[in-house]
């Protein structure tokens, strides 16, 4: 078999080339940085050129990771793993709670504390 006359061949590897041409033509490396506060801790995550769409963030047990995706326009089947992070979630954070926000060009992934690790709360000793 000829592969050079095999169109499905020739535009299946032209998508790739535009796709890893694409990565390498340009997308800045992501910028991560976590915030922490009194009631809880952000992570803001920012990578120029990638929509809103392309980043997932998923928990699992104690770890949470975020990913994006680069998506090619001409094949929906075809993507590449652009950026991965897994964070270990400490167990002052109110997993149940957790929340993804997409604003002012950066997903932002907010860990609220539960209220025990914010406000402490005296156990009574009981006699017996």
């Amino acid at each position: 078999m000829n592969l050079i006359n095999n169109n499905d061949f020739l535009k299946n590897v032209a998508q790739h080339l535009n796709l890893f041409n694409t990565i390498a033509g340009g997308i800045s490396e992501t910028n991560v940085t976590i915030d922490k506060y009194r009631k809880g801790a952000v992570i803001q995550v920012w990578a120029a050129s990638v929509s809103p769409e392309s980043f997932k963030v998923m928990v699992h047990k104690n770890q949470l990771t975020i990913y994006s995706l680069l998506h090619s326009h001409d094949n929906e089947e075809l993507t590449v793993p652009m950026f991965n992070r897994v964070f270990v979630i400490p167990p002052q954070v109110d997993i149940s709670n957790i929340e993804a926000v997409y604003q002012d060009g950066r997903i932002q992934v907010r860990l609220p504390y539960h209220n025990a690790a914010i406000r402490p709360k005296e156990i009574e000793i009981k006699q017996l």
